[in-house]
């Protein structure tokens, strides 16, 4: 599609999107809960899990159909991974990440930037989901902080929780530094770390982007789940730069690979 048509329905998605979200956190969701009101809390859980990742389906199938992206999701159970929980390490490229992930993997909670808090609707469906907030400010650790003991928590609990090292959006092509937090909780709590891949490519809705800063071609967005990594004997900084180094790999390969295309 070209990209002066996409630039406008990129700002028709973004109004559904929202909307959306109203309609879910207001309407579907209270719905959802009275209809299993009657199960077994473990029941009602696993059924929000897969409400909540329908709707994020949902939405990525959305943006695919009005043309903006390309994507192509793995197989959940396919993927050969240890029992959860799981602490799930992705890079940050775009602002939509989070949407593929959790059209994945059912019942992962989010670390999430605590400003999106703020928001009525999306704090009903974070919570929902038992998300939680990260660091009031962006670029504050959280190592010694209640966050961090949230998140040992949900784990401790058997729920596997997203988040990104880089604590923000990753600059085209590049990581930024990883911060350790994710490393300590997976050792705190004994549990296995998951990386993902996630690829944007050409990157799209980096940090400083617009919604209407499209690239001449349809982004092409996938995941990879990389294979588990065990936690036991490894301190925090040796496991962040494992994940970093693997996640750098990846993102070198399909930048070269981009590079190559785009010269034949």
């Amino acid at each position: 599609m070209p990209r002066f048509l996409r630039i406008p329905l990129s700002g028709i998605a973004f109004l559904l999107f929202y909307f959306g979200a109203s309609v879910i956190a207001w309407g579907l969701l209270p719905l959802h809960r009275w209809r299993t009101r009657a199960l077994p809390p473990d029941e009602q859980r696993a059924a929000l899990d897969l409400f909540m990742m329908r709707c994020y389906r949902a939405a990525i199938e959305g943006m695919g159909r009005l043309g903006l992206m390309h994507f192509s999701l793995p197989d959940f159970e396919a993927a050969e991974l240890p029992p959860p929980p799981w602490v799930l390490a992705a890079n940050h490229p775009t602002l939509i990440d989070v949407l593929f992930i959790k059209a994945t993997l059912p019942g992962v909670t989010v670390l999430v930037k605590a400003a999106l808090f703020k928001a009525p609707s999306l704090r009903r469906l974070f919570e929902a989901s038992g998300d939680f907030k990260g660091p009031e400010v962006e670029d504050q650790g959280f190592g010694s902080t209640a966050v961090l003991d949230t998140f040992v928590d949900r784990l401790k609990a058997g729920r596997s929780v997203l988040v990104f090292p880089e604590g923000t959006r990753s600059p085209a092509w590049r990581l930024r530094r990883f911060r350790r937090g994710a490393a300590e909780a997976a050792i705190r709590a004994g549990a296995p770390i998951v990386p993902i891949f996630v690829l944007s490519d050409p990157p799209v809705l980096k940090k400083g982007d617009k919604w209407h800063h499209m690239p001449t071609e349809v982004p092409r967005f996938a995941l990879k789940l990389l294979p588990a990594i065990p936690t036991a004997g490894q301190s925090s900084r040796e496991l962040t730069t494992q994940i970093r180094d693997l996640l750098a790999e990846r993102l070198e390969a399909a930048r070269l690979a981009a590079c190559e295309r785009n010269r034949s």
